[in-house]
């Protein structure tokens, strides 16, 4: 009889480098840590606070969505577990990745709030790793997993915008 996989061995035969909230949280307390210790700290404006602000909001409910559609899909939406059905509704009939969309909108929010540019470098990061060690071996997962209706998906929906 075999035990349960954990999300480390799901992470494995999905092929991911890093669950993509945990390289989120990683690059934010990086870059505070930047920031702080070598760029001097963060500076104010009355008009970056507002749009970083929005930005923020708009991001996290973009995560917040997708997780809500996952949920209402029955499938799981930890990145190491496995998926039970495609998504195609509301910001996944746009994009194939809105969720990761949403967490690279946190960056460039918290940039633009906090007067840093390190997020900025933060994002690039974040999207270059997500997209070659999260994305790429995703879909070949979901692929195998799913077969002609996750390719059907992908011809339909761009990858991600």
């Amino acid at each position: 009889m075999s035990s349960p996989m954990n999300a480390s061995d799901e992470r494995r035969k999905v092929g991911m480098l890093v669950p993509p909230p945990i390289l989120l949280l990683a690059l934010i307390a990086a870059c505070v840590g930047v920031q702080i210790v070598w760029l001097g700290g963060f500076s104010y404006s009355p008009t970056r606070s507002v749009l970083g602000t929005l930005a923020l909001i708009a991001s996290l409910a973009l995560v917040a969505s997708c997780g809500r559609l996952f949920r209402k899909a029955g499938t799981p939406f930890r990145p190491t577990a496995p998926a039970t059905a495609i998504v195609r509704d509301g910001p996944y009939r746009i994009s194939r990745n809105p969720m990761y969309l949403g967490m690279a909108g946190v960056l460039a929010g918290l940039g633009v709030l906090l007067g840093s540019p390190c997020f900025g470098a933060a994002l690039v990061v974040f999207l270059v790793v997500v997209h070659f060690g999260v994305v790429l071996p995703e879909e070949r997962y979901l692929e195998s997993l799913h077969g002609e209706t996750y390719r059907q998906y992908k011809r339909q929906v761009r990858r991600w915008l």
